[in-house]
């Protein structure tokens, strides 16, 4: 839900959650807006542009 709202109102990237480490996925993120503005990204960091899902992590007690 937030990363859809964020993403209407003009955000290209979007991590949210309660448990969130954006910093962690910094580069993926990074890869989603260059796409989105169509720019290239150099063949060195294409890996970051891979379909990967944004699982939240959980905390077992």
């Amino acid at each position: 839900e937030l990363s859809q709202a964020a993403e209407e109102i003009g955000y290209l990237g979007v991590l949210a959650g309660p448990l969130v480490r954006s910093s962690y996925r910094a580069g993926r993120l990074w890869a989603k807006s260059m796409i989105s503005k169509g720019r290239e990204i150099p063949e060195e960091l294409k890996h970051l542009a891979d379909k990967v899902e944004f699982a939240q992590a959980s905390a077992v007690a």
